[in-house]
C-alpha cells in the first residue's frame, strides 16, 4: 500500500498545519464526547465508512490504548467538569450480549481507573427489579440498577451521579427521562440514530476532506467516499428497486470514469445501506443496477429492517471500498478507530473469515484482533497499521464532520420522537 506510505510521509511533512486546522476545527463545532470509526484502505483509498457517537467495544482495545482511553477521558472531565467523582453509564435496554457487557465492564474499568466511582444504571419503562446482574464474555459480572428521574436528576439507590455517560445510541427513541434534567449528559441523547442520517454526516466529512486534501496537496479522492440518498424505499416493491437500480447504475458509471482517469484497473461497485443505524445492520453490496433488480428474498429481508426493529424506508449508496489490509496473510481485516475528545485513544482490527475483500466485514463470524503496540509478538505490519498517521488523521475528521452533523441536529430541535 504504497500510497498510504507517501500520504503518511505528507501527513508528517504537514503536521504543524494540519494541528491548527484540527484545534480551529475544534474550537467552532461541538465535538461529541467519544467515537468509533470504522475505517477502510484499499489501493487507492483510506476512508471511513462508518462513525458511531455512542461506541460499543471497548473491550476489544488493548491494555496500552485502554490506559491511553483513561487518560484521555481523565483530561476532558477535569477541563469540562472539574469537580466531577461519580458517573452513571446509561447502557443499551434489554440487551443480553455478553459481548456488550463486556463492553460495559472494560468502560467502567477505565473510568474507575483515574478516580471516579462509576455505576451502570438501566432505565425502561418496564417493572424492572431495583438491582439487576448481567454476565459478560469474559464470565465477569456486571451489576446494573434501575435509574430513576426525580426533580430533574436521574439517580440509583445510594448514587445522585454527577454526570451520566450514554452508551445508548437510542435508535428507535429519544427518552423524555433524559431531557430536561440538571446533570450534564455525555453525548447528548437528542443524536441517536433516531435523529441522525449518514449521507449528513458523509456530507461534512466530505467537505473538510476537500480542506484536509488542500493542506496536504493531494487529490481529495483519495480520502472522499461517494455517498448519495434515497428517501420512501421499501426493497419489497419491484417499482423502489427500479429505483435504486437507475441510481446504481448511474453511480457506477461515474465511478468507473473516475477509475480510469486514475489508471485504476478493478470494477467499481456500491454498498446499499440503511441511511441510520449501526451494528452492520441493513447492508448489501451490488456491482450494477441488475443486482439490485434480482435481489433475492434473503437480502430483500436483510433491507427491511434495521436496528431495533424499525423499518428500513431511507438509503444511501456508498462507493464500495475493497479492503487490502490482511491479518497473517489471508483473513480479510478493517481498522476501528476509537477517539475521546477527538484524539486517538487507539484502535483494533475487525476480522471476518467468511467475508472477502469486497464485503461488509462488520456481520455474521466478525472477529477481532486487540494489536498491542507494546507486545514484541505483535506483527510489525498490523502495528504500522494501527500507529497509521493517516488513519489517525481520517478518523479525526470523521469526528469533526460528527461534530458538524451533531450541531445541525440541535439546531433543527433535536429529537424527532419522544418517549417516557
Amino acid at each position: 500500500m504504497n500510497h498510504l506510505q507517501d500520504l503518511n510521509s505528507k501527513i508528517t511533512k504537514n503536521k504543524d498545519k494540519l494541528d491548527l486546522w484540527i484545534k480551529d476545527q475544534i474550537n467552532k463545532v461541538f465535538i461529541p464526547l467519544y467515537t468509533s470509526v470504522d475505517l477502510r484502505i484499499s489501493e487507492h483509498k483510506i476512508v471511513p465508512v462508518d462513525t458511531n457517537v455512542f461506541p460499543a467495544g471497548f473491550n476489544n482495545l488493548s491494555d496500552t490504548f485502554r490506559n491511553r482511553a483513561s487518560s484521555l477521558f481523565k483530561d476532558y472531565f477535569d477541563r469540562e467538569y472539574p469537580k466531577m467523582n461519580s458517573i452513571l453509564i446509561i447502557p443499551e435496554l434489554h440487551t443480553r450480549n455478553t459481548f456488550y457487557w463486556e463492553n460495559i465492564s472494560v468502560l467502567k474499568s477505565i473510568l474507575e481507573n483515574v478516580g471516579y466511582r462509576v455505576e451502570v444504571g438501566i432505565i425502561s419503562d418496564d417493572d424492572l427489579p431495583e438491582e439487576m446482574e448481567f454476565e459478560a464474555a469474559s464470565g465477569n459480572k456486571v451489576k446494573a440498577y434501575r435509574a430513576l428521574k426525580d426533580n430533574n436528576r436521574v439517580t440509583i439507590p445510594n448514587l445522585n451521579p454527577d454526570l451520566l455517560l450514554i452508551n445508548n445510541d437510542f435508535s428507535e427513541q429519544c427518552p423524555k427521562t433524559l431531557r430536561d434534567i440538571t446533570q450534564p449528559v455525555e453525548p447528548p441523547v437528542e443524536i441517536g440514530w433516531h435523529t441522525r442520517k449518514k449521507s449528513i454526516h458523509f456530507e461534512f466529512y466530505n467537505k473538510l476532506a476537500q480542506e484536509v486534501a488542500q493542506i496536504l496537496e493531494i487529490d481529495p479522492w483519495v480520502i472522499s467516499i461517494d455517498t448519495i440518498d434515497d428517501y420512501g424505499v421499501d426493497f419489497d416493491s419491484r417499482e423502489d428497486r427500479e429505483k435504486i437500480a437507475q441510481v446504481a447504475d448511474s453511480m457506477i458509471n461515474r465511478l468507473k470514469i473516475q477509475y480510469k482517469e486514475r489508471g485504476i484497473s478493478e470494477e467499481p461497485y456500491l454498498f446499499i445501506k440503511s441511511n441510520s443505524g449501526t451494528y452492520g445492520m441493513a447492508v448489501v453490496n451490488v456491482s450494477s443496477g441488475d443486482d439490485v433488480r434480482a435481489l433475492n428474498s434473503d437480502k430483500r429481508k436483510r433491507m427491511r429492517v434495521r436496528k431495533g426493529g424499525s423499518p428500513v424506508r431511507d438509503v444511501v449508496l456508498q462507493e464500495g471500498i475493497p479492503t487490502s489490509l490482511k491479518y497473517e496473510s489471508d483473513i480479510s481485516a478493517e481498522p476501528v478507530f476509537y477517539l475521546i475528545d477527538a484524539q486517538v485513544a487507539g484502535g483494533f482490527l475487525r476480522l471476518n473469515k467468511s467475508r472477502n475483500t469486497l464485503e461488509n466485514l462488520n456481520s455474521r463470524g466478525m472477529e477481532f484482533a486487540h494489536i498491542d503496540p507494546c507486545d514484541e509478538a505483535t506483527h510489525l505490519e498490523e502495528v504500522e497499521t494501527l500507529c497509521s498517521p493517516a488513519l489517525e488523521l481520517v478518523s479525526r475528521i470523521a469526528t469533526i464532520a460528527a461534530g458538524y452533523e451533531i450541531e445541525k441536529i440541535l439546531d433543527e430541535g433535536g429529537c424527532v420522537e419522544e418517549v417516557a
